[in-house]
């Protein structure tokens, strides 16, 4: 899966036209010392903005989105240097590129196949990503995909959809050790119980059991337990249908931001945090 990968990055990379002409513009400019905020600005069309990163759709190409470190600029000299970390997020100059590093890496994509965007194109200092654009998530296309009730993505249920969550990840990690991809099942016994406090348990365990149903939900569940990302992140805004082969879920943004030390204070999401398509 990786030398695939690399073979068809090796060939895009001869020929950057197939992105589209903005595209070319966007890699000449920066090539020629520009800052890709700047050119991205002035040349592409803005998609949303987060604490690392910065994302920009193209005009002539529907198909891929730029995902460009997110920092004040003058002109095309960057505001601070790049171990100011900002008191509000956490994040440094570093956080924020790391974030289109762990994208970029081949090892990853090959490892969770169909679990994030593809990547294409990157800068060699990762200040900008080229990757594939997915078809937007809904509470209801999610509700559907996880076998849950829409309901339960309400803004009146967010504590127990996270506790579900939280579920579905403690009962992957639980087959990770055992070395298993089977679902998970309550024992018989326990759903005899009464008691208000387990039935409501039991209920969202039962939602958990209902995302794990799916083989592609397991895989997903076992890229988020794998890698540390926070269940949090797994909101309708978050999330995305990759049409690259079959039709499939995709975490648009996996908050792989740690490198040598943890902000304080980490944001929700990234980027996909307030992307409108």
């Amino acid at each position: 899966m990786k030398l695939l990968f690399e073979t068809w990055r090796r060939f895009l990379k001869e020929d950057i036209g197939y992105f589209g002409e903005s595209f070319v513009e966007f890699k000449n400019r920066v090539d020629a010392g520009e800052h890709p905020l700047k050119v991205a600005r002035e040349i592409l069309q803005p998609i949303g903005i987060g604490s690392t990163r910065v994302v920009f759709g193209f005009p002539d190409n529907k198909t891929h989105l730029l995902k460009i470190v997110n920092v004040e600029i003058i002109g095309d000299e960057e505001a601070y240097p790049a171990d100011y970390r900002n008191p509000f997020t956490g994040f440094d100059r570093k956080h924020k590129a790391v974030s289109n590093e762990n994208e970029a890496d081949l090892k990853m994509q090959s490892r969770y196949p169909n679990i994030f965007p593809r990547s294409y194109e990157y800068a060699e200092d990762f200040s900008w990503i080229l990757t594939e654009r997915v078809q937007p998530m809904d509470s209801k296309a999610l509700a559907e995909i996880f076998n849950i009730p829409e309901e339960l993505l309400s803004k009146g249920n967010r504590k127990d959809y996270r506790q579900v969550l939280e579920m579905a990840l403690a009962n992957t990690k639980e087959r990770l050790q055992m070395n298993e991809d089977t679902t998970f099942q309550l024992d018989p016994e326990r759903e005899r119980a009464i008691d208000p406090e387990m039935a409501k348990r039991q209920e969202l365990q039962s939602y958990a059991n209902a995302i794990l149903s799916d083989k592609h939900n397991r895989q997903l569940f076992r890229a988020v337990a794998e890698l540390g990302i926070p269940p949090r992140e797994l909101l309708p805004k978050n999330l995305g249908i990759s049409n690259f082969g079959q039709p499939h879920l995709v975490i648009l943004d996996a908050s792989l931001w740690e490198y040598d030390s943890t902000p304080s204070e980490a944001p929700a999401s990234d980027s996909a945090e307030t992307i409108n398509f």
